[in-house]
């Protein structure tokens, strides 16, 4: 009597072969996408480091200085139009007062739980 071997999932087909190439590429594109950012972290780390070994060392960031202006920028942006629509608000304190009594207790609620 021969032994037959048994197929569990006959409709199942070998997985297809990863492709490699998509991965290379992002990996590829973030790299130089990311290395300005990479170059002036490392600049700081050497100013640091010689500053710490006594002769201090003036560096210059282009790249993490643009980002922080844009950052001020989109910050100064976001606070105008957020205190614009504050100040056209006809505030009563009788209404404010008790919505803001109501949002204390409601987040000392959730915090003590």
């Amino acid at each position: 009597m021969s032994k037959q071997t048994i197929t569990l999932a006959p409709d199942l087909r070998p997985d297809r072969p990863r492709r490699k190439l998509l991965p290379i590429l992002l990996l590829s594109i973030a790299a130089v996408l990311l290395a300005p950012l990479l170059i002036d972290a490392v600049a700081l780390c050497y100013g640091q480091w010689r500053g710490v070994l006594g002769t201090p060392t003036a560096v210059e960031t282009p790249t993490l200085d643009a980002i922080g202006e844009q950052v001020a920028e989109i910050r100064e942006d976001v606070r105008n139009q957020v205190l614009s629509r504050f100040h056209r608000v006809p505030w009563e304190p009788r209404v404010v007062l008790p919505v803001a009594v109501l949002v204390m207790l409601l987040a000392m609620v959730m915090l003590r739980n």
